[in-house]
């Protein structure tokens, strides 16, 4: 697939959503945060499939990283977030742009592509955790602050698709 202006601009508004939705977080002491990145994530996925929701994620993500003094979570970052945004936009969406004759995922499909979203990117970043902090128990004991951001990512996914889903479609029937 070869990708037009209008598709940078798309994946380049997804990235900085998600950078910026990233910001509004609060801090955990030990390093974690809980953000809403995640939900910027979700929700794009679900609304512009796997090829957007996924590379807007990495971007945006990684971003994040280098502005926000994660520098050495840049790489992770970038691979977790793209792959999450893959999964739940592949799952509910496509993996390309939506157009107005795609079916409407359903409830059970968006909830469960979200969960197995939220299991990819809690196992993601444990694993970049222990890498960079050297230690599995110290990886192991920030799981829980993945979980409550992939939580509040999917609370704030299934209450924005509905409402943002007529908008995208009619982005996509004009030319």
């Amino acid at each position: 697939m070869k990708l037009k202006t209008r598709d940078i601009v798309y994946i380049g508004f997804i990235a900085a959503l998600c950078a910026v939705a990233t910001t509004i977080r609060i801090e955990i002491p030990g390093g974690a945060m809980v953000h809403l990145g995640s939900a910027a994530l979700f929700t794009s996925s679900i609304l512009f499939g796997g090829l957007y929701g996924g590379l807007g994620a990495a971007i945006g993500s990684a971003l994040f990283d280098l502005f926000g003094g994660h520098t050495q979570y840049i790489v992770f970052s970038f691979f977790i977030k793209g792959i999450a945004g893959l999964i739940v936009g592949g799952m509910t969406a496509g993996y390309l742009p939506p157009s107005i004759t795609k079916p409407t995922a359903s409830f059970t499909r968006i909830l469960s592509a979200l969960i197995i979203g939220t299991i990819w990117t809690a196992f993601g970043y444990f694993l970049a955790w222990w890498f960079v902090l050297e230690s599995a128990a110290v990886a192991a004991s920030k799981i829980q602050y993945s979980l409550i951001t992939s939580a509040a990512g999917i609370v704030v996914a299934i209450v924005l698709t509905p409402k943002l889903q007529s908008v995208v479609r009619r982005l996509f029937t004009k030319n």
